[in-house]
């Protein structure tokens, strides 16, 4: 998905090793903030709070990352460009959903 988008991001254009590294490192550091800052507080609180197993990924993978999306909306257009904009929301997506469906297994180990 993040080939497509940087394909039709330069307008059909190749694109090259820069700026596949540019997407991964900005990625990396971003989600490794996030992760901590934002994703294992809120996940603990609201292990706390409910036992719906359903509701770890929607929280982690959406209502989490809403900031991320509405910087990146206000980006788009003037830092970056849509496609980009988008990759970056869709990826940030997937590895919210991703840690949220982890968390609990991985949590209900360290409780038995």
């Amino acid at each position: 998905m993040i080939l497509i988008l940087l394909y039709f991001g330069n307008r059909g254009s190749d694109f090259t090793l820069v700026d596949f590294m540019g997407f991964g490192v900005l990625f990396v550091a971003a989600s490794t903030l996030l992760m901590l800052l934002v994703y294992l507080p809120g996940l603990f609180w609201l292990r706390r709070r409910s036992q719906k197993r359903f509701l770890f990924p929607i929280f982690s993978g959406v209502l989490f990352n809403l900031p991320i999306f509405l910087l990146l909306a206000i980006l788009s257009g003037r830092k970056m460009s849509a496609s980009e904009a988008f990759g970056f929301m869709l990826t940030f997506l997937v590895a919210g959903l991703v840690f949220g469906f982890v968390f609990v297994p991985a949590v209900r180990g360290d409780e038995q």
